[in-house]
């Protein structure tokens, strides 16, 4: 769990392999062992509706507007991770729609990608049954990538975004 810990400092964890259960009470330990304020999103959510329910009910977003409509709570939510030092739980994220998937996890993605160095960051946590070709889909997504950027789409997720299957700890 230490050297679990370290990569979480750096990177987002995807978490696979067995069943369900031993994925919750996995990330469950982990999260004993980490110092950081958790959001445990609800398991198996479907459309971006239960995500941003979820986010006005935890209050995990940093409203600049009185609007409330999901495009503006989506964008307070982006700015809350770019303050936040807090860990995200996706519990079981194969069951959301794709493409709101996708770009759930590109925003994470964008945090740890362009913070600065020594700048702490959002930490996320996604688990699911399998890996189900996730680097590759969010590598083919509308992923933006700077300006004289060497690195491809593909090795930016995989830089940031770590595979952990817990069938072969």
């Amino acid at each position: 769990m230490k050297k679990l810990k370290e990569i979480l400092k750096k990177k987002h964890l995807l978490i696979i392999g067995k069943t369900e259960i031993e994925r919750k009470k996995f990330i469950s330990e982990l999260i004993k062992v980490v110092n950081y304020q958790t959001f445990r999103f609800p398991k198996q959510m479907k459309t971006l509706d239960d995500y941003v329910d979820f986010v006005k009910k935890n209050k995990i977003y940093n409203a600049w507007s009185e609007s409330q409509n999901i495009n503006a709570v989506m964008e307070f939510h982006e700015d809350w991770l770019i303050d936040n030092n807090s860990l995200v739980i996706l519990d079981e994220f194969q069951y959301m729609e794709e493409p709101w998937k996708l770009e759930i996890i590109r925003m994470f993605l964008n945090q740890i990608d362009y913070k600065k160095k020594g700048k702490d960051a959002i930490h996320l946590i996604i688990s699911q049954e399998n890996e189900d070709n996730l680097v590759e889909k969010l590598a083919n997504s509308l992923f933006p990538i700077r300006e004289n950027e060497r690195r491809t789409k593909k090795q930016i997720i995989e830089q940031n975004l770590k595979i952990i299957d817990i069938s072969k700890i």
